[in-house]
């Protein structure tokens, strides 16, 4: 059985599975370039096709995540396409006069303040008739307005009958996605989900056994995914994009400078029993909660942010886990995102064996969406987890040296024709950053050594390297490593055995490597987020990491995904030449040909 997995919200995506078995997967904003897009993901789409070999008339089953999106968001591309000040100006014109001013605005009125800023594109938008359609409708039938037109869209677009079209409930659809990518998919397990919001919910409760998901308990007032974005707004970052930037500044913070922004956070869910409860403490989440902030330093609102979340879920989640009697724990939703979060919940005694997927937040729900249509229509085949990330597109070598002829790589620059790893692993020993595009492109947010700079992660110098003339990225934020299986228990202490391939969760670092590997820790709290490799699940890479090996005697590099900041992560060979003639990259680095800046 062969079935198309398609999301639309925010980080847009679609995907293959075929008898159980996920065998291709690519988010929208790889192929349009605009990072998070949203809607309709119609290239995506064309493109696992095309990579998977699937006509679109051998499509048994079209597995849509959410049955009750929200479509003015798709339209209005709000996560993708708004700045800070957009955000602000929301909060101003929309959010402030419903929650504070109680005035009868109307989730329309919101997309007709912001409608603009799509431009003349905006009618080329497949969703668009949704505008003229609900025209003197009730806001209740919105939704099955909405969901007409999206099997519309999907029918015109495969040729396919709509009567393969499904839709599935968004947080089950991360429910699906958390059990299935997990190691132990076929153990009872409790299933937590958390974020901005669902269908219906912000968090949940549930267990899943024998593909059988119950849901012990649900709520829309845990706000704790809400009040991460509008925090990372009022800190001056963008929301639903920067999140990861508070979590990462927070551990610069201390009690003595966030302990009264805590106190400000305490207020707002409280965790009874199995239930996270609602105070109801402040009427929105921005102007009500800057308020409260006014005075308090930057890095004691991250700290105390994150010591909170981290406070609700850790109480939460030993509670479930005593009650319900199962030590094996998911986290699938947005907030399962945060990798410090995942380590409190990962290091508690209720706690015997933890999971986070990779891009557990909107970005993988087309994957749960295609599961759950797997488990009912084709309930015979076992499903077969989630195997390796590399589920994107792979170019050859011609589509390669067209990128290199056209861009007259070997006339500007130093190339060495079919570089071995022993001269690349050399290349990095020396101090050079080098970007590697090789094989099928990675799925979801992290790089995993196919689009991937790479540097040595003895040499601190590195990190102040790439971030003042690659990535630009903020100065507190930490890289991350790939390291060999083999020698994860040298470095981490780990004494679970928690498997980490995707780089989803962190872990303390052995106190005698601190000064080793600074490249590759956080500098405030020494802690570190491995992809832990196996040679099976990409070989290449893993000989390349056993070159350096050679070398320093680690088995350990630098990675740090291929892009520029707020930029997708490359995703064609003209991506990557491109990437490094607009940055000080010191090699690009193909499987056929290596392009350095210098001569080594």
């Amino acid at each position: 059985m062969i079935i198309l997995g398609i999301c639309d919200n925010h980080d847009a995506h679609s995907c293959i599975v075929k008898d159980g078995q996920l065998i291709a997967a690519i988010a929208e904003e790889r192929l349009s370039r605009l990072k998070a897009d949203m809607g309709y993901p119609e290239r995506s789409i064309d493109r696992v096709l095309k990579t998977t070999g699937v006509s679109s008339q051998e499509i048994d089953v079209v597995a849509v995540a959410g049955a009750a999106e929200n479509p003015f968001q798709r339209l209005c591309k709000n996560n993708a396409i708004f700045t800070n000040r957009n955000w602000i100006n929301q909060c101003e014109k929309y959010w402030k006069p419903v929650l504070i001013e109680k005035k009868p605005l109307t989730p329309l009125d919101d997309f007709n303040m912001f409608k603009h800023l799509r431009g003349e594109e905006l009618q080329a938008d497949p969703y668009y008739p949704f505008i003229e359609r609900i025209n003197s409708k009730n806001p209740e039938e919105y939704s099955s307005i909405f969901n007409c037109l999206r099997k519309e869209v999907i029918t015109q677009h495969l040729g396919i009958s709509p009567d393969k079209i499904h839709f599935y409930r968004h947080e089950d659809c991360h429910k699906a996605y958390g059990y299935y990518s997990s190691p132990f998919n076929t153990k009872k397990s409790l299933v937590f989900t958390m974020e901005g919001g669902g269908d219906d919910s912000s968090a949940s409760v549930s267990t899943i056994e024998n593909n059988n998901i119950t849901e012990h308990w649900k709520s829309n007032g845990v706000q704790l995914g809400r009040l991460y974005r509008y925090v990372t707004l009022i800190l001056g970052m963008l929301p639903t994009q920067h999140e990861y930037k508070v979590m990462g500044l927070a551990p610069y913070g201390t009690e003595y400078h966030g302990k009264r922004s805590l106190e400000v956070f305490r207020k707002i869910n409280t965790v009874v029993g199995n239930e996270i409860y609602d105070n109801k403490a402040f009427v929105d989440l921005y102007y009500s909660i800057k308020d409260a902030l006014e005075g308090e330093r930057f890095d004691g609102i991250a700290w105390g942010l994150q010591t909170y979340i981290e406070e609700i879920l850790s109480e939460w989640i030993a509670n479930n886990c005593k009650s319900h009697g199962i030590n094996n724990v998911i986290i699938s939703g947005g907030v399962a995102q945060n990798i410090k979060s995942c380590k409190k919940i990962m290091e508690l005694p209720e706690v015997d064996k933890f999971w986070c997927g990779p891009i557990s937040g909107d970005g993988s729900l087309a994957i749960g969406a295609a599961w759950l249509a797997s488990t009912k229509f084709d309930p015979e085949t076992d499903i077969k987890g989630l195997q390796n990330v590399y589920l994107g597109t792979a170019y050859d070598e011609k589509a390669i040296d067209e990128a290199v002829n056209k861009y007259s790589l070997r006339s500007d620059y130093h190339c060495v024709e079919n570089p071995g790893n022993d001269l690349v692993a050399q290349w990095i020993d020396q101090g050079y950053v080098a970007a590697r595009f090789s094989g099928a492109m990675e799925f979801g947010q992290r790089a995993l050594g196919n689009r991937s700079i790479l540097a040595d992660p003895r040499i601190y110098k590195s990190v102040e390297h790439i971030n003042n003339k690659i990535k630009y990225r903020d100065f507190w934020m930490p890289f991350t490593p790939s390291m060999h299986y083999e020698e994860a228990e040298k470095y981490l202490i780990n004494p679970k055995k928690v498997y980490s391939p995707f780089m989803t969760m962190a872990f303390d670092l052995k106190s005698e490597y601190i000064d080793i590997i600074p490249a590759v820790i956080h500098p405030a709290d020494k802690t570190i987020r491995p992809q832990i490799l196996k040679r099976d699940d990409n070989s290449t890479y893993y000989d390349l990491i056993s070159a350096f090996k050679k070398r320093s005697g680690l088995g350990i590099l630098l990675n740090t995904s291929f892009n520029l900041h707020g930029e997708p992560m490359v995703e064609s060979p003209e991506d990557a030449v491109s990437t490094f003639i607009r940055s000080d990259l010191d090699v690009l680095l193909f499987d056929n040909i290596a392009i350095l800046r210098v001569k080594p």
